[in-house]
């Protein structure tokens, strides 16, 4: 799991009062947006990487688990032409996204062009998508290279011609520690929790809990269990499911921090971090 991605700063004249957040007040969902969310960067991030593979602006996007489905939106908001379809199975998770960002964030015309999908991302073919996404690692959720391959051969199946799909990737010796990172955000900390990991299967359990200064804290406000899955056996997977041209885009270091810094290029061998974040592209032929 990526540590909280760093957000710009806004600039305001007068001083914003901090919300008072507590285990009984706070929404999961909203803590979750502020502390690993970045949509309207990542909207323009996957944009831009389609243009340069395609040479062609992302138009029609697919947001397989896509949650509260506030990536889609940013992504609708980005040019009249934008469309958007998110996938998830959770019910109650769509419905908060439609109330608390759909809503807010796209006009009338906006939520024409977004559909809210509740259906398993293994079902669903049409329409045909310039680009699918599956990020945060959700697709980690097939534990099994027969599951991940018939989920990425879907993904093959519901692209257009020369379409792509991007996933993301997390890997290193850190990621193999039992530990917690905690991050302060404006009112609470974020907490990663590497609960479990089994060298034989790959299996792992993560959670992330919430603290708020009054000393209550929302523990377990997500839980995952996943398989880790290394770049190797995802290009395989990639190649086997009909995708050309696998790449791999790998996570520069910030030199201060010792962190990631945001910045993704095309490499074929990576660095022996400690841990890493990357992405791994597959794009249909046509």
């Amino acid at each position: 799991m990526p540590p909280p991605k760093q957000k710009p700063k806004s600039k305001s004249k007068s001083k914003s009062k901090r919300p008072r957040y507590t285990a009984r007040t706070a929404d999961r969902h909203t803590l979750y947006q502020i502390s690993v969310q970045a949509p309207e960067t990542d909207a323009r991030f996957y944009d831009r990487w389609f243009r340069k593979y395609t040479g062609q602006p992302l138009r029609l996007l697919r947001e397989d688990f896509c949650g509260t489905a506030v990536l889609s939106c940013h992504h609708v908001k980005r040019h009249r032409d934008n469309r958007a379809v998110g996938v998830d199975l959770h019910l109650p998770t769509l419905l908060w996204g439609r109330a608390n960002n759909v809503k807010p964030l796209l006009d009338a015309e906006q939520q024409t062009r977004l559909t809210l999908l509740q259906q398993n991302v293994l079902a669903v073919r049409s329409p045909k998508a310039d680009a699918i996404l599956a990020l945060n690692f959700s697709y980690s959720v097939f534990k099994t290279r027969a599951a991940l391959r018939a989920y990425l051969a879907n993904c093959f199946a519901s692209l257009r011609p020369g379409g792509l799909v991007f996933v993301d990737a997390w890997g290193g010796p850190d990621v193999l520690q039992k530990k917690i990172d905690k991050t302060r955000q404006r009112g609470f900390v974020y907490e990663w929790e590497q609960r479990a990991y089994d060298p034989i299967s790959h299996d792992m359990v993560c959670a992330i809990h919430f603290a708020f200064p009054d000393g209550t804290r929302l523990r377990d406000a997500f839980v995952y269990e996943w398989r880790l899955w290394t770049l190797g056996e995802l290009r395989e997977l990639f190649a086997e499911a009909g995708f050309q041209g696998v790449e791999v885009l790998w996570e520069g270091t910030d030199r201060k921090t010792g962190g990631g810094n945001g910045v993704f290029y095309r490499t074929r061998r990576g660095g022996m971090d400690e841990a890493w974040i990357a992405i791994v592209v597959g794009r249909k032929p046509g």
